[in-house]
């Protein structure tokens, strides 16, 4: 019965310790984004979450041109989920990284 329990265990740390770079999003509706974002957001340190935090908002943003686009539009004027899901949908954390540098609008963090 130990030996079971010690497999499962090591299973789920297992299984935890590899979701980062192996989870892939599910950008399907906002609810499944917000979802896949928390997780990933979960086993990352203070400065990762800064980096893909600052990687998203860069992605929502992308195809803004102008600040009016932001100003006249109230679901760009906080994290849209949907716009971000359809833009990160079957990437895993390291695609959505890479497509933040990608984008002709770049956010820096201020660390």
């Amino acid at each position: 019965m130990k030996r079971l329990l010690f497999i499962l265990l090591f299973i789920c740390v297992a299984g935890c310790a590899t979701s980062k770079p192996n989870f892939v999003f599910d950008g399907s509706t906002a609810e499944s984004t917000k979802a896949g974002i928390a997780t990933v957001m979960k086993r990352l340190d203070r400065a990762e979450k800064i980096k893909f935090g600052t990687a998203l908002v860069t992605i929502q943003f992308s195809d803004i041109n102008t600040v009016y686009e932001v100003a006249n539009n109230p679901t760009m004027q906080q994290f849209n989920y949907a716009l971000i899901g359809r833009k990160i949908d079957g990437l895993t954390y390291d695609q959505v990284l890479e497509l933040a540098k990608q984008s002709p609008n770049q956010f820096k963090d201020s660390d």
